[in-house]
């Protein structure tokens, strides 16, 4: 029975339910303490770590750190975590305030938030990483279709078709991790599960719960929310007795005979796992982390037992088997959670012997924080052991095979870092860092039964600002995510913040943990990325931020900027620490604010000098810039009791906006644009809030979103659209509020054409969507717009004024004067102006995008002239290519003339670039067979660098390689990235060239299967990797070859259509043209509608369904062609 001094370590170990109990650093007798120091533990863990490799991988430094991080948000004004108690009164002052405020009807909660996954990933099928961390799987005692499993902190889910989908039961517990999961088989619809995360410490337990009915829905048992301790490791339910079911904790061993409606502490100490002798429940055997105890009246109480176990071990593991009921294994580790040794009972736990394996079968010392065991239920002596990788001995434990390795994804992954082991009906079910796996075949291979469950624990997320299906954010142990449609998985490590560029929403950058490498995608995400190495060791979750300019700050222990490939340092005179927070403002380019520790500075000059403005109570966990009036700021501060503050003058003064929310963590806060009342977002450690200031209160915006922590929010204008990520539950989208409108506002919603992808050829047409923001109606709306100064007139302003009825929260499409450009880069400018505008801010908007020129097929272009001269562009790094004389020491000669185009001329070329040389704009239509020419030498590190060709048919909407290693007389590479070949070629395609060619050569590719494209364009890639460079590419004579059709200009000029613009149809005469195709194109070159084989002279084109805007008619009859520009209005 329960003894007073059992009484006494029951009330402390279960106040904190954010330690990972079995962490090497942890002191035990901080473990005693009412409340914990946070910096204490941090500083043990630091001066643990001054003395290891933190860097090899199973260190454990990684799993620190990510604690570290996530809690640190939790941390009170006095330094301490907060205890049980706290953490449960949050939860019930939450509900009590919502119920409130629904009883106001001005105060509903207008929130529809629903997941955005990821559940799933385009790369999964190669890519090491997975979905998220599993603890404990169960599947149902009679139905093998019906599997459970439990997330840290992303809850129970279940699955009724064996894994492929599933459900999530959980996602309104007061909090939804789940470590142990048991299933009454008298009658399945009972289930209990111990709740938190008892291996990382990624949530805290709330006891253990019930459900009757399936899961569907939940009740706490006597062992709950205000007496459980603080990690519930294993249940055990009774073989023959459904009802009885014993609790392992860190506080006790705990027994129901009563199906949870009471509980009994029959030993104390805190134990780890407890499991019955097979067909003997009268038998049971529990360990600590050191020791190993035995039951002999079925759990009543027990007794140490074990002799021959090694007894100085940091953390034990055990298992048994109904193969043969006497034996117990043991996995020991050792001090320092290495491995020790296995050993074996024949005697039902009463004396142990070590087997002969010494071969580390941990590969790590991160044993206390995962470490599973498991024995075959029909073989005694195959048995599984997990730490890093999962091993097999098929001798009792004499010798091991490893089965897998965490970094590649082959027939036996299971991703790294393995939690759970378990055989039900001689499968070997693991849970691991990665999501669920199951091996049918004595681990030979395994099925990733992960299915589409959302369990992603994100740290931070960010969504385009021109559409709300495009989004990038960083996970725990599963890297970087970026969002097109559908998940992709674009880098390693741990994900952290990622940012998306505001004028080119293709461009995604994504740090890893302490801002290690800043991967950077082109194609959002959707492939493969480039890194670079960050300049200094930032925080966990390195700060970055992209202003209105593409501009790329990162926060180290100075800010830095990324441009052209590398991070240069800004500032000169910031000092105590890393940068914890970084907000750049929306409005001015010039100020800057960053947050160290609890101390606000603010930049006026870029970055380069810092002036403190504020320091508050307890740390910064947020800024955030009014997107309408850069005088307002906003501010939140750590600890359960943090609050939200806000200047009217940059920082100079706060007021405590705080009000009545409850005591919840303030992770983050959002200000919705153009909105009069100023709505706020703010992601707590239990959701969302909003804030009206008209209103001066706080109201919940948790409409369907689960009981999870909000790590960051961001906002889409356009989608009107609040993503969050989640801790546990991945990433969520819901409509924005709908405030107060003002009077009169036009916002400038998006620049439709150009585009920062496209690659126009010779004119552009500027296509803009402006959006009627206030109450009143718009009539007349005055544009003014600026292309640079680098057209053939020098800089030009143009100015326009639109004229029509534009209802309020109505958009419109409006075509501008179209404008003939030269070859080069430009900035379109566009700035709109209405009477009485409330919100000036959102008026103006820019784009940079390219010009092409266009070209003429049979004539070869000899570079020999500065007509010749090519568009080159660069993703990162410096352009490369060069026009002029070569004069390498290798690559020094030109196949006609004198001159090339080179990626340089005099020298080798410059690493971690990406970088495009684009050949004119063709029309392929006036040539049969087609035949791309080009002479080339290079001298590239060999499957390091490499040089391929894209082709674009939509304006370089979309870029595809041309061509493969397979075609005559073309590539010299079929490599691709993680091919598993050699540890190299990470930039490759998969058709390239790469090493070394010395001579000019021609190459060529038939180009007959784009002859009906009337616009395509070709670029050379020339992507680098950081270290080690070559003399590169030289390339001459460009040319497409083919034979000339003849085409009438008179015929073709004869078609008309009317009228144009049209509010639906489109007469088009054919005049004596017979037999035709139709085809209608959005502005980007995507097909809209076809129709084939048309015989009749007219044709009645009914474009009704479709929205406003300019498209591309396509008329093609035999080999001739005709494209027209159609305005539906």
């Amino acid at each position: 029975m329960k003894k007073l001094c059992a009484l006494f370590i029951f009330s402390v170990l279960s106040s904190n339910a954010q330690i990972s109990f079995n962490a090497p650093w942890i002191n035990e007798k901080d473990l005693y303490k009412e409340k914990i120091n946070f910096q204490k533990i941090v500083s043990d863990a630091n001066s643990y770590w001054d003395v290891r490799d933190k860097d090899a991988k199973g260190s454990g430094y990684k799993v620190f750190k990510r604690w570290e991080a996530y809690w640190g948000n939790y941390v009170d004004e006095n330094g301490f975590l907060p205890s049980k108690d706290e953490f449960w009164n949050s939860w019930l002052e939450k509900n009590t305030t919502n119920q409130s405020r629904q009883a106001n009807e001005s105060l509903t909660d207008e929130s529809d938030w629903i997941s955005m996954g990821p559940n799933d990933f385009l790369n999964r099928s190669t890519s090491y990483l997975n979905l998220g961390r599993i603890n404990c799987i169960t599947p149902h005692p009679t139905n093998p279709d019906e599997l459970y499993a439990g997330a840290p902190s992303g809850g129970i889910w279940k699955s009724t078709d064996g894994g492929l989908t599933y459900v999530p039961l959980s996602d309104d517990l007061p909090q939804i991790g789940v470590s142990s999961i048991v299933i009454n088989y008298d009658n399945p619809d009972i289930i209990y599960i111990g709740t938190g995360d008892d291996d990382a410490g990624d949530s805290y337990s709330v006891g253990v719960w019930k459900s009757t009915d399936g899961g569907l829905n939940w009740v706490p048992t006597a062992l709950g929310p205000t007496n459980s301790p603080s990690r519930i490791y294993e249940l055990e339910m009774h073989f023959t007795n459904p009802d009885v079911i014993w609790a392992a904790t860190n506080g006790g061993i705990y027994k129901t005979s009563d199906g949870g409606a009471n509980w009994t502490e029959t030993q104390n100490g805190a134990f780890q796992g407890v499991k019955q002798k097979p067909n003997n429940p009268n038998i049971l055997y529990a360990i600590t982390n050191s020791e190993f105890y035995k039951s002999v009246n079925g759990g009543e109480n027990f007794n140490i037992s074990g002799t021959g176990l090694f007894t100085d071990s940091a953390r034990l593991v055990m298992d048994v088997t109904p193969a043969n009921e006497d034996l117990v294994y043991v996995v020991a580790s050792t001090s320092n959670y290495g491995f020790e040794g296995v050993y074996k009972s024949s005697d039902s736990g009463n004396n142990f012997m070590k087997m002969a394996n010494t071969e580390n079968i941990y590969q790590s010392n991160q044993a206390w924080f995962d470490l599973a065991l498991a024995v075959s239920d029909s073989n005694e002596n195959e048995l599984y052991v997990g730490v890093l990788n999962i091993w097999k001995s098929a001798n009792g434990g004499d010798s091991f095979t490893q089965l897998n390795n965490w970094g590649i994804r082959n027939e036996a992954y299971t991703h790294a870092d393995i939690h759970f082991l378990k055989f039900y009906d001689n499968e070997l079910y693991v849970g691991s860092d990665g999501g669920f796996f199951r091996s049918s075949d004595q681990g030979s291979t395994f099925s990733d039964l992960t299915g589409n469950m959302t369990i992603g624990q994100f740290y931070r997320v960010s969504v385009s600002k021109q559409t709300s299906t495009k989004m990038a954010g960083g996970t725990q142990d599963n890297g970087g995510f970026a969002y097109f449609n559908d998940w992709n998985i674009y880098h390693g490590g741990d994900g952290m913040e990622s940012v998306i560029d505001p004028n080119n929403d293709n461009l995604v950058y994504g740090f890893m943990q302490s801002g290690q490498t800043l991967f950077v995608s082109n194609n959002s995400g959707m492939s493969g990325t480039q890194g670079f190495s960050g300049p200094a060791n930032g925080n966990w979750i390195t700060p970055l931020s992209i202003n209105k300019d593409s501009e790329v700050y990162a926060g180290y222990n100075s800010l830095y900027q990324f441009e052209n490939g590398e991070f240069t340092e800004i500032s000169t005179n910031l000092i105590g620490g890393n940068i914890d927070v970084l907000e750049l403002d929306p409005i001015d380019s010039d100020i800057i604010y960053v947050a160290i520790n609890q101390s606000l500075r603010k930049s006026t000059d870029h970055g380069v000098t810092f002036t403190n403005l504020f320091n508050f109570s307890n740390n910064i966990t947020s800024i955030e810039v009014n997107n309408n009036d850069n005088s307002i700021v906003y501010v939140t501060t750590r600890g359960n009791n943090g609050g939200v503050f806000k200047s009217l003058n940059q920082g100079v003064s706060f007021t405590d906006i705080t009000g009545t929310l409850p005591s919840v963590v303030k992770n983050i806060v959002k200000h919705q644009p153009d909105t009069p009342d100023n709505i706020l977002y703010l992601g707590t450690s239990l959701g969302v809030f909003r804030f009206d200031e008209g209103l001066n209160t706080w109201r919940s915006y948790n409409s369907g979103l689960p009981n999870v922590s909000v790590t960051d929010l961001d906002i889409n204008i356009i989608d009107n659209k609040v993503i969050a990520s989640t801790y546990g539950r991945g990433v969520w989208q819901s409509e924005m509020a709908v405030g107060e409108l003002p009077l009169n506002d036009v916002k400038l919603v998006e620049i439709i054409n150009p585009t920062a992808t496209s690659i126009n050829c010779g004119e552009v047409s500027p296509q803009i969507r402006v959006r009627n923001n206030g109450l009143n109606t718009i009539t007349e709306i005055v544009i003014n717009y600026n292309v640079g100064d680098n057209t053939p007139f020098g800089s030009q302003d143009y100015s326009f004024t639109w004229t029509g009825n534009l209802e309020s929260l109505e958009n419109q499409t409006i075509d501008l004067e179209s404008l003939n450009l030269n070859l080069g880069s430009r900035e379109l400018s566009v700035s709109l102006l209405i009477d009485d505008d409330a919100f000036e801010s959102n008026n103006q908007m820019s784009v940079t995008f390219q010009t092409n020129d266009s070209g003429s097929t049979q004539s070869v272009m000899t570079f020999e002239s500065n007509s010749e001269r090519l568009l080159a562009v660069a993703d990162y790094g410096s352009k490369n290519w060069e026009l002029g004389i070569p004069s390498g020491e290798d690559l020094n000669q030109a196949s006609s003339g004198t001159k090339v185009y080179a990626t340089n001329l005099d020298g080798n070329y410059t690493d971690n670039t990406k970088t495009y040389l684009y050949s004119p704009c063709y029309d392929l239509t006036t040539l049969a067979d087609p035949v791309l020419k080009f002479d080339m030498a290079f001298d590239i590190e060999f499957d390091w660098d490499l040089l391929y060709m894209q082709y674009s048919t939509d304006l370089g909407e979309s870029w595809d390689i041309l061509g493969s290693a397979d075609d005559p007389n073309w590539y010299n590479s079929f490599r691709i990235s993680g091919d598993g070949v050699n540890n190299n070629c990470y930039n490759c395609v998969g058709s390239q060239w790469t090493g070394t060619n010395l001579e000019m050569q021609e190459y060529s590719y038939n180009l007959a299967a784009f002859s009906s494209y009337e616009n395509i364009v070709f670029r050379f890639v020339f992507h680098t990797d950081e270290y080690v460079n070559e003399e590169g590419v030289v390339i001459d004579d460009l040319v497409i070859e083919g034979t000339t059709l003849d085409i009438s200009e008179n015929e073709l000029n004869q078609i008309s259509v009317y009228p144009n613009p049209s509010s639906d149809i489109f007469n088009i005469d054919l005049n004596n043209i017979s037999y035709y195709n139709i085809r209608v194109r959005d502005i980007t070159a995507k097909l809209l509608f076809s129709d084939s084989n048309i015989v009749r002279a007219n044709y009645r084109l009914d474009m009704s369904k479709f929205s406003n805007g300019v498209y591309l008619l396509e008329i093609e009859s035999g080999n001739k062609r005709i494209v027209k520009k159609i305005i539906l209005n």
